[in-house]
């Protein structure tokens, strides 16, 4: 009898055990969805072009290598042709059609117009872009792994000031990355008793030779444009002007049509800005030769790029050990979020990044460039 008992709870040991490996085989993520909402056409692509190419850069090699313990992960791309007012409705689309778990999203004002969206379907989104004060007091579900805007834009302010300009005017896109930019900037103006003007242009505008005019009869010193493509138009138009003052830009003065429109108004103007100068040149440099031989060229500019691929890439190798370190009982949003914050030095392409309590990240560092030529910039300091 005492044989029997033992071979008995033996057999109840074994059979528990297939069961509980059963469940949790069960319990396996096997996929996961990536949606990406960014300007691929109209406005500002090479805000989103090269970090949807990145993204699925960085997806495709990690299932291509991926162990069997480890998720699936499928991208889908959607065009918000840098509308804010396009942004809920791609990422219904995106959810309603591929039932995404993360979002990457360029634009800040479309990562303020999904909300209450990403909270209440449980999805977790990454501005790889922007990271500004308005976005780090979002829901807890945000995060922002990127340069800081006000910090990048005032690179711009420390210039002013170093050169000794006295009178300033900013001219500037609407929206909340070129509005936080302006502010900085002339935060740091302020402090300096530097006078500064403000004008915030409409979205469309291509004649700006009236403010300018009004401008260069007050003896404007140095000239701010904090926008897109649109603003080539404004450089042409204060040299056919015989403005021969300071021009300064933002962010996103390297992409083609930015230069075209500007007829080559746009050389020696100054900017913010990041290449692989400023980050792990080794890292930067092994994924843009990887990025040329899929896609047969480099992107216009090297930091939307990136900065893409570091969010993307942070999010994955957290991803990858899922099966492993997640609860069962734990969503995999709340998880996933525990993990992102508890992110300290890691290495990227950008630099080392660190993400805080409000899900915005530290580590990737812009300097000043002067555009010297069609397409190509010098690192100034």
């Amino acid at each position: 009898m005492k044989v029997l008992k033992n071979i008995f709870g033996i057999s109840l040991i074994i059979v528990s055990s297939l069961a509980s490996f059963s469940c949790s085989d069960n319990q396996k993520v096997k996929e996961l969805n990536f949606g990406f909402i960014g300007p691929l056409s109209t406005r500002a692509t090479v805000l989103g072009i090269g970090p949807a190419k990145a993204i699925e850069l960085v997806v495709d090699e990690y299932n291509a290598n991926k162990k069997e313990n480890e998720p699936k992960i499928n991208f889908f791309i959607e065009d918000d042709k840098w509308e804010k007012d396009l942004a809920l409705p791609l990422y219904t689309k995106l959810r309603k059609e591929h039932n995404i778990d993360i979002v990457f999203i360029s634009n800040s004002d479309g990562t303020v117009a999904i909300q209450k969206n990403i909270i209440e379907d449980k999805v977790i989104c990454v501005n790889q872009l922007n990271n500004d004060e308005l976005l780090s007091k979002l829901n807890k579900n945000t995060f922002k792994i990127a340069k800081r805007t006000e910090e990048t834009n005032g690179i711009i302010g420390h210039r002013i000031t170093d050169l000794g300009l006295k009178k300033t005017v900013i001219f500037h896109f609407p929206n909340d990355f070129m509005t936080r930019g302006t502010n900085a900037v002339k935060k740091i103006l302020d402090k300096e008793n530097i006078e500064c003007k403000i004008i915030k242009v409409p979205k469309d505008q291509v004649d700006f030779s009236i403010e300018l005019e009004k401008c260069k009869d007050e003896g404007y010193d140095s000239y701010v444009f904090f926008g897109y493509k649109n603003f080539g138009f404004a450089m042409k138009q204060v040299r056919d002007l015989g403005i021969t003052n300071k021009v300064f830009g933002s962010t996103v003065l390297l992409e083609q049509a930015y230069y075209d429109n500007s007829e080559g108004a746009i050389v020696d103007s100054e900017f913010p800005f990041f290449t692989t100068l400023d980050g792990n040149k080794i890292l930067a440099t092994d994924f843009f030769d990887k990025y040329i031989e899929k896609f047969g060229e480099k992107p216009g500019a090297e930091w939307p790029a990136l900065q893409a691929r570091d969010a993307s890439k942070l999010v994955i190798d957290i991803i990858k050990e899922v099966n492993t370190n997640k609860p069962a009982e734990i969503h995999i949003s709340d998880w996933l979020r525990s993990e992102l914050l508890n992110t300290t030095y890691y290495k990227g392409a950008c630099g080392n990044l660190s993400i805080g309590e409000d899900g915005a990240s530290r580590g990737v560092y812009f300097s000043l460039y002067k555009y010297v030529s069609e397409m190509k910039v010098e690192k100034i300091k």
